[in-house]
């Protein structure tokens, strides 16, 4: 999947064919996500999004919006979906997209054995009802099952986000300390707000929590400040800052490197030079 820098779109929009590549952009936050591509994948330790696939895309999404062929991208992802393939099934989108149980002492021979694969986020809690009618089946167990009832954490009640808003939303930018993010408008007081909150255990927790490094420099200019906060208060899990920044960008290179030319590439060489210079990485 790519991202852009900038919102596409106000909806979802699909491609009214069969599925194939390219044919949903989805807004988000601040930027729009395209996708996807279907490849089998032999060795799942080592994905990567190669240039064929972002032309593919880009190619396949323009005619969407057309404004894709000039719009800059700022990453590129890529996961491995487990999807079970009947002997008789085709390759690629032919593959079923349900889940499948397998019972292997039905099946192989094998007794105390199950394997649930297949589906997605979505079905994740149908997937574990399943298992757990098999298991309690082969146990003798007699109990109603309280899945399609019971509430997840946290969703006892609708979701409120008026809450969030008026922590956030009412503060005027030069009140929340610091800009941490300048892409973003992450100001230090958020950051802040959100460590007293506890229940964090490393960077990426507090990345997914906020919009930082979500922009078009995708954490180039504003990590380092925030590894600089943590450190202050003692929040970097006992690891080195630099090396911590250092398996970030490792990272963070994984995903800018299959997108970059024109603007982006005169970029990147800018955020080397600074890294190599100021940083030693």
């Amino acid at each position: 999947m790519l991202i852009t820098n900038r919102r596409l779109c106000r909806h979802v929009i699909n491609r009214c064919r069969p599925p194939g590549d390219g044919d949903i952009i989805v807004p988000n936050e601040t930027v729009s996500i395209l996708g996807t591509t279907s490849v089998t994948v032999d060795d799942i330790g080592r994905i990567e999004v190669t240039p064929s696939e972002v032309s593919r895309l880009i190619e396949a999404a323009s005619h969407l919006i057309p404004a894709v062929k000039t719009t800059r991208f700022i990453r590129a992802y890529a996961g491995v979906r487990p999807l079970f393939q009947f002997a008789d099934a085709a390759d690629g989108r032919a593959v079923s997209r349900e889940f499948v149980l397998v019972d292997h002492g039905a099946r192989d021979g094998l007794s105390g054995l199950i394997t649930i694969t297949g589906g997605k986020l979505i079905t994740y809690r149908l997937m574990a009802e399943k298992v757990c009618d098999l298991l309690c089946g082969k146990m003798g167990v007699r109990v109603d099952c309280k899945t399609a009832v019971t509430p997840l954490p946290g969703a006892e009640r609708p979701f409120d986000l008026s809450g969030r808003l008026k922590e956030f939303g009412d503060v005027p930018l030069q009140g929340r300390g610091e800009t941490l993010c300048d892409c973003e408008l992450i100001g230090r007081g958020e950051i802040e707000g959100i460590l007293r909150q506890g229940r964090l255990r490393n960077l990426q927790d507090i990345l997914h929590r906020t919009r930082l490094a979500k922009g078009t420099c995708q954490g180039a200019f504003c990590v380092y400040r925030l590894l600089g906060v943590l450190q202050e208060q003692g929040l970097t899990g006992g690891g080195e800052p630099h090396e911590i920044l250092k398996g970030f960008l490792e990272e963070r290179w994984k995903g800018v490197r299959p997108i970059l030319g024109g603007l982006s590439l005169r970029e990147e060489e800018l955020i080397e030079s600074i890294y190599r210079g100021l940083f030693n990485l």
